[in-house]
């Protein structure tokens, strides 16, 4: 091959190399500038212009009418920018100036402003003097920016439901953290351009992004009923509330919502404490009880078993019924509260009476399969959903260890756990003519400019009965406040359906002695309710009739009355005739019960006379082995002490020592025969 030929050759592979070189270039380059022009002029801008962040401002969290209840206000924070500070050679001075301004140790501001970073915050939520004072120093490196602080206006006004923000407006606890994402707000800057020495440049551009403030929470709490509620609360841990005679329970909660919706207007806990100042408080304060603690609800549960009885048609209203006082399942007594029982009444009697023996025969007329069945299906065992963190679920009896006497105590409200969300829930059910509603706190979403961004609407999770069961339930437990129990939550005008309940406390798998969780849950108007409210207080001797009915008595009559809810005027005005000759009685004052436990019956007798009790026996024997009440409890003066006779030391000679709580409202003399439960004995 000649010399001209391999020449060419050459000359062609190299031409083919330098084109496929430029065309790699080429289709290179285009990448860059046309897929990643955008990023890199982003990244350049950033190497030559450094920013100083101005906060955005946090959505507004506003009631359902627009009241705010959280905001955002204006402060500002000091900052560094150490390269600056560092090449001015007047670190020492700065920060010796800054520390006597800004209250702070010399080192901790020296450490700050010679920080290895491009911007330090020296400190923040600074008062508009210093930030002018600072301003009029004019030292290098160091400069203000406009910050923001929640403030919370109305104190403690639904702080559990609220939550609050860090120093760094991030959420954390309440609606503050769950809707965290819509509250902030995207941080605008002051940028500067500056050398690579990390000086600015002379005549350097500037350039403002504006911040973009966060949107607006609306809830579905109302700010007066919200109020009403903390109201009465506050009466209570004060000590004055009815019937408490001075004393002040650990913690109480008063939940208020539509029951046609789920949304939640107003939900209450005490002890409380004020966002604006949360590192004040003992954390236990701001516990949200009525979503995270579980409790036995004792009788206002029965509302669930009536349901269900009444939908699986295993009774009826005028159907009879003979209590004998109480009912023996494995060897143990469920008895009555009234002492002899309440003898031969109908079942809508005995919802007034909230007889045991009763709900017991409701629950053994549905059977294990059934009871469990309504139990799931009015969503207890699981979480309502509600927006709330740590919600706890309950605890449910395990329904494959469950025996006759489990499904006999469930059906009055003991060994279940739940919580007071879900009892709420599951009555407001019962109140709107059968269908589960999701509770709701969140309404809407408002944007910076006042639009609604995101709407939310009620949710249905599933019907649980039918309108006409509804309905009789409905009837039955108006005629508890009308001629029952429930009397001191009657209202004049109104038509009221409610419960009663009391609940011995559980601590370390036993009972506490002396201890009880009071409550009551009510609707209203009973035939078309618009409200339904549960209150729940902890650590009472007193029965939820007695100290219960009268907060939620409270807070319905101004509720009903804000709402426009005009009086029925088929409305009863007065109490029933089983209540008539009451004229509604205050409860007695407090007294404590003496242990007589290891006397003989007539140094019982003797020593319970003396303090003012009558004396009911059973067993037989001549040595009191227990009493109930306990000793050192306190009870209502005059109250009845039950006491339990054996021969020796041990067990009561009767065995049937099951003794099942209920509020006696209706025969004060008799108000305490058998109010407390024992554990099962040994």
């Amino acid at each position: 091959m000649s010399p001209y030929v391999v020449m060419r050759k050459r000359i062609a592979f190299l031409f083919f190399c330098v084109s496929a070189f430029l065309v790699v270039l080429i289709v290179r380059l285009a990448f860059v500038q046309l897929a990643q022009g955008a990023i890199l002029s982003d990244k350049a801008d950033e190497s030559h212009y450094r920013g100083v962040p101005v906060a955005a401002k946090r959505g507004n969290i506003e009631d359902r009418n627009g009241e705010v209840l959280a905001m955002s206000v204006s402060t500002e924070t000091v900052y560094a920018v150490p390269a600056q500070v560092r090449s001015s050679g007047r670190a020492e001075e700065i920060a010796h100036a800054l520390s006597g301004l800004l209250e702070m140790e010399r080192s901790q501001v020296m450490e700050r402003i010679t920080k290895r970073s491009a911007l330090e915050y020296v400190k923040k939520r600074v008062t508009a003097e210093v930030a002018a004072q600072v301003r009029a120093l004019e030292l290098p490196g160091i400069g203000i920016t406009e910050d923001s602080v929640r403030y919370y206006p109305n104190s403690t006004l639904a702080a559990h439901i609220i939550g609050f923000a860090g120093i760094d407006n991030q959420g954390l606890e309440g609606i503050e953290l769950t809707r965290d994402d819509q509250l902030n707000g995207v941080p605008g800057a002051v940028l500067t351009e500056f050398a690579a020495n990390g000086i600015p440049l002379p005549f350097a551009n500037q350039m403002y992004v504006s911040p973009k403030n966060g949107n607006t929470v609306r809830l579905t709490i109302d700010k007066n009923i919200q109020a009403f509620a903390e109201r009465e609360l506050q009466k209570l841990l004060s000590g004055q509330g009815d019937n408490m005679n001075g004393q002040v329970p650990k913690s109480a909660s008063i939940l208020v919502m539509d029951p046609n919706t789920g949304q939640v207007l107003a939900l209450a806990s005490a002890p409380t404490y004020d966002p604006n100042y949360y590192n004040n408080y003992d954390q236990s304060t701001r516990r949200n009880i009525a979503i995270q603690n579980g409790y036995e609800p004792g009788s206002t549960f029965k509302i669930i078993t009536l349901a269900a009885a009444l939908e699986e048609k295993k009774i009826s209203p005028q159907e009879g019924f003979f209590d004998p006082g109480g009912v023996t399942i494995l060897g143990k007594t469920v008895h009555c509260w009234k002492h002899g029982g309440h003898g031969s009444q109908t079942f809508t009697q005995v919802v007034e009476n909230s007889c045991n023996p009763g709900f017991v025969a409701m629950g053994q007329r549905l059977g294990m399969d059934k009871f469990y069945e309504y139990l799931h299906d009015f969503g207890f065992g699981q979480k309502t959903g509600i927006e709330m963190s740590g919600e706890a679920v309950g605890i449910l009896a395990g329904k494959k260890r469950a025996t006759a006497l489990d499904l006999a105590t469930m059906s009055i409200g003991q060994t279940n756990n739940v919580t007071a969300i879900q009892l709420l829930t599951a009555v407001s059910a019962v109140a709107n003519g059968g269908t589960l509603m999701k509770p709701q706190l969140v309404k809407e979403i408002v944007g910076p400019a006042g639009n609604v961004v995101e709407s939310f609407e009620p949710q249905t999770v599933r019907r649980v009965i039918s309108e006409g069961t509804s309905k009789t339930a409905r009837q039955m437990l108006e005629s508890v406040v009308t001629n029952g129990t429930g009397y001191r939550a009657f209202l004049p005008g109104y038509r009221v359906a409610g419960k009663t309940g009391t609940a011995q406390k559980v601590a370390n798998g036993a009972y506490i002695q002396g201890e009880y969780i009071a409550s009551f849950i009510a609707f209203a108007p009973a035939d078309n309710p618009r409200l339904a409210i549960l209150c729940v207080i902890d650590g009472v001797p007193f029965y939820g009739g007695s100290v219960a009915a009268p907060p939620v008595r409270g807070v319905l009559q101004d509720s009903l009355k804000y709402l426009g809810v005009e009086m029925d005027l088929k409305a009863p005005l007065t109490l029933g005739k089983p209540r008539l000759d009451m004229q509604i009685p205050p409860v007695k004052k407090a007294v404590t019960v003496p242990s007589v436990l290891g006397l003989t019956l007539a140094e019982a007798e003797k020593s319970l006379r003396q303090a003012g009790f009558t004396v009911l026996t059973e067993g037989s024997g001549t040595v009191v082995q227990d009493q109930i009440p306990h000793g050192d409890s306190k009870v209502e003066e005059g109250s009845s002490v039950l006491l339990y006779l054996g021969s020796e030391a041990g067990a009561p000679t009767s065995g049937n020592w099951w003794a099942v709580e209920e509020e006696v409202d209706i025969d004060i003399e008799t108000m305490l025969q058998m109010p407390w439960r024992q554990p099962l004995s040994q």
